[in-house]
C-alpha cells in the first residue's frame, strides 16, 4: 500500500482525505491519505521523519515555502512560483506546485476569462504566488497585489475603488468557515469595487459561497469559490505521484461525492 498525506498547521477543515479517497477508489489504487498537523515550532524536527514514511505529500498553510530547504529538486513551475504544494518522494524528493494548474482549471470551469484584462490579487501569501503565475500564463494584461501592509508596487485596500477594474481574486482567509460573515474588502468599498468587476474568484471553498462571491452573484458578475481548484490541484498531484495522465471523468466523480460535504 502507498501512503500519502497533507502537512499543515491546522487541518480540521480539510476535504483532502475524502477527495483523495474518491480518486483511489475510482482508479483502483491501493493507497491511503492522512492529515498530518505539524506545529510551527516542531516543523524542522518533524518533517524529515514524515518524509521517510510517505510516498507523496501535499503541503498547505503555512509551509508552502518552509518545505523548500528539505527538497532535492523543484519542478520548473514550482521554481517559478517559489512555493510548493506537492512533494514526490522516491529516490529523490521533488517539489511541485499543482495550485497553478488547479487555479487555471477553476477559472476555465467557471467561465472567467482573464486574457487581456487587468487582475488584482487580494493577499500576498503562498497561494497568491501560484495565482500570479497562472494569471501570467493565461495572458493577464496586468497583475496587481493588494495588501493590508503594502510595499513596493503593491497597493492597499483603500486604493481599490480608484485603481481596480477587471478580475478580482481573493487569496486571503477572510470569509472562510467559521468566520463566514467577514469579507476581504471593507463594506464601504465593496459596491464601488464590484461595479467595475468582470469576474471574481475566491480561493475559499468552505463555505461554498462567500460574502464576496454572493455580492458578485447578485450583481450578475461571473464568480467562483475554491472547491474546483481544490479538486483539480489534487488530481494534478495524483498525476505526479502515479506518473501518468488520469481520465477527464475523474473531476466529475470527485465533485459529485465531496460537494455535499460542505
Amino acid at each position: 500500500m502507498k501512503h500519502y498525506g497533507l502537512i499543515g498547521e491546522h487541518l480540521g477543515h480539510s476535504l483532502s482525505v475524502p477527495i483523495h479517497e474518491v480518486i483511489f477508489r475510482t482508479l483502483g489504487l491501493d493507497a491511503d491519505y492522512q492529515l498530518i498537523e505539524i506545529p510551527r515550532d516542531h516543523f524542522s524536527d518533524t518533517l524529515p521523519r514524515v518524509l521517510t514514511n510517505f510516498d507523496g505529500l501535499n503541503v498547505t498553510i503555512p509551509y508552502k515555502k518552509d518545505v523548500l530547504p528539505f527538497l532535492d529538486s523543484l519542478s520548473p513551475v514550482a521554481r517559478n512560483v517559489g512555493a510548493v504544494n506537492t512533494v514526490q518522494i522516491g529516490g529523490t524528493i521533488t517539489g511541485y506546485n499543482t495550485d497553478v494548474r488547479g487555479f487555471s482549471d477553476m477559472l476555465r470551469l467557471s467561465g472567467i476569462h482573464v486574457k487581456g484584462k487587468p487582475c488584482f490579487i487580494l493577499g500576498t501569501g503562498g497561494a497568491s504566488l501560484a495565482v500570479f503565475s497562472a494569471l501570467q500564463t493565461l495572458g493577464a494584461k496586468s497583475i496587481t497585489f493588494v495588501s493590508r501592509s503594502p510595499s513596493g508596487e503593491q497597493i492597499g485596500y483603500s486604493d481599490l475603488p480608484e485603481q481596480f477594474s477587471g478580475i478580482l481574486v481573493n487569496c486571503t482567509p477572510a470569509g472562510m468557515y467559521p468566520d463566514t460573515a467577514s469579507c476581504p474588502i471593507p463594506d464601504d468599498l465593496l459596491p464601488g469595487v464590484l461595479s467595475r468587476a468582470e469576474g471574481v474568484a475566491d480561493l475559499i471553498y468552505n463555505p461554498p459561497q462567500t460574502r464576496l462571491t454572493h455580492a458578485a452573484s447578485i450583481r450578475g458578475i461571473p464568480n467562483c469559490t475554491g472547491l474546483p481548484m481544490l479538486i483539480c490541484q489534487a488530481i494534478e498531484a495524483e498525476r505526479v505521484w502515479q506518473g501518468h495522465d488520469l481520465p477527464d471523468s475523474l473531476y466529475d466523480a470527485v465533485y459529485q461525492e465531496v460537494s455535499h460535504l460542505l
